[in-house]
């Protein structure tokens, strides 16, 4: 559980950096503004998704480790009205196009899978007392 602000936060930066290609896209290539837009858009929802789905996960693990016996599910239906949010602003008020949209709310789900295979890969750090299970 400690870990997961520094993934968030290495999740927010790989998305962050997304973003400003999206930006600089927007920039260099305005005939794509629409495709670009919707990237945008998308991406920033699915960082939201992120910080709630963060949220939920230390709300029902501290209530876990304080023995609170309640039902807690990660709020699905959230995250989904938040990426329909999206795409309803997407389509209807500002003309981007809806599949980029679709294609930018995984933005942050895909950070955190790649995040997520380089930390299963990275083998794991060792000290010579470890061995012989003194620190254990």
């Amino acid at each position: 559980m400690d870990d997961l602000s520094g993934h968030l936060r290495t999740v927010m930066r790989i998305t962050f950096f997304f973003l400003s290609l999206c930006f600089i896209g927007w920039a260099v290539f305005p005939d794509h503004k629409p495709i670009f837009g919707g990237l945008i858009l998308g991406a920033a929802a699915s960082l939201v998704n992120a910080f709630h789905l963060s949220w939920k996960v230390r709300r029902v693990g501290a209530s876990a480790a304080a023995g609170i016996k309640r039902r807690g599910n990660l709020g699905f239906l959230t995250r989904a009205c938040i990426a329909l949010l999206a795409a309803v602003m997407a389509t209807e008020y500002f003309s981007f196009n809806l599949y980029a949209t679709v294609a930018g709310l995984f933005v942050a789900q895909l950070a955190t899978l790649l995040l997520g295979f380089a930390a299963k890969g990275k083998p794991a750090v060792r000290h010579s007392t470890d061995e012989r299970g003194e620190n254990n």
